[in-house]
């Protein structure tokens, strides 16, 4: 539980009983999102503050904030089901003892829908499944960057987030894969990812780099993801004339630093919007969301994703996992939140 901005808890509290239409899933593991998450940890997300108008879709100060303290959240649990409603179809999808992720909060036990748990085929280690969100993230961030063969791609930020990017980029026939990243293990895991080049924002200038390799043109597609005002900027500076700016990052600092008036305002690129709630219009009807979840779904057997799983911590130390997370430590890409067998 969050009970102020940067305060976690662990609470006992009772599983509510489950109707006929639920199942009851036993947590293994869940993932702490170093963006999102940390976001709502240290309460600068917008709905700490302000009312989503579900009508309007706009924040506004007006009434009262969509979130209040304490609060329970987390979104990418990995377990597997322990008790079936009777009126759960019995059609072979969901048995017990199936392994499932969750979109749920961080908990030991959990009761929910059949319908919103998504079987996970077997995996050879299960902590893979934590990765599900992150990749229809990810994946959603191709669908709206639609490189094209021979393309350059810059992805800015090489998180959990920018790694699976990065790997699913490099299926994509794109000419040169370009990460940047100011932390030098991330850049070397970008590296034996399929990345063809890394760049420290710290010690040279991105955009100015690209240009060097790209007879000045400059990148086809720069995929945001450092969730920095610095990193947006250098993104706009960094693709050439009309090309885009893939924004995946949820910004919990201040914008006020944005550059909106050099190479945005001459250069003339697209900002795009990469939330994964939607999917790019573009695609039209063949594409609807559920069929990105089912590609993400396959994907988790097929990329890279132990690699990325750099701490694990029993649920018991919670609030010093999301302490280390908080604290930027260079050596970490995921954090894990373990649960007793």
């Amino acid at each position: 539980m969050f009970t102020g901005p940067r305060q976690v808890e662990v609470r006992d509290q009772v599983v509510p009983a489950p109707g006929a239409e639920d199942i009851v899933v036993k947590a293994l593991y869940s993932g702490i999102s170093a963006g999102t998450e940390m976001n709502v940890y240290r309460g600068v997300a917008p709905q700490w503050h302000y009312e989503r108008d579900p009508e309007t879709g706009l924040f506004r100060t007006a009434g009262t904030p969509q979130w209040s303290y304490p609060l329970a959240y987390g979104y990418a649990s990995v377990g597997r089901i322990i008790e079936i409603g009777p009126a759960v179809p019995r059609n072979g999808n969901l048995a017990v003892g199936d392994l499932v992720y969750t979109y749920t909060a961080h908990a030991a036990q959990t009761v929910v829908r059949w319908t919103d748990a998504v079987p996970l085929a077997p995996l050879s280690d299960p902590r893979a499944g934590v990765f599900l969100a992150n990749l229809n993230t990810a994946l959603n961030g191709v669908l709206d960057a639609r490189p094209g063969f021979g393309d350059v791609v810059v992805v800015s930020g090489l998180g959990v987030i920018g790694l699976l990017l990065t790997q699913l980029l490099r299926r994509t026939g794109v000419a040169l894969l370009v990460g940047a990243d100011v932390i030098e293990s991330r850049r070397n895991l970008a590296k034996e990812l399929g990345a063809d080049m890394v760049l420290n924002p710290l010690e040279e200038s991105v955009a100015e780099r690209v240009r060097s390799i790209t007879d000045n043109r400059g990148a086809d597609v720069v995929v945001e993801v450092s969730g920095s005002t610095t990193g947006l900027n250098e993104a706009i500076r960094t693709v050439g004339y009309g090309a885009k700016v893939v924004v995946l990052s949820w910004y919990g600092e201040d914008l006020s630093a944005v550059n909106l008036a050099g190479e945005f305002h001459h250069n003339r690129p697209r900002l795009i919007s990469s939330q994964v709630g939607g999917i790019n219009f573009e695609l039209g009807p063949l594409w609807p969301i559920e069929r990105r979840k089912a590609l993400a779904t396959k994907l988790l057997a097929e990329v890279e994703l132990e690699p990325l799983i750099t701490h694990e911590f029993p649920l018991e130390e919670a609030a010093k996992a999301y302490a280390m997370i908080d604290e930027k430590s260079d050596d970490v890409v995921q954090c894990l939140l373990s649960y007793t067998p």
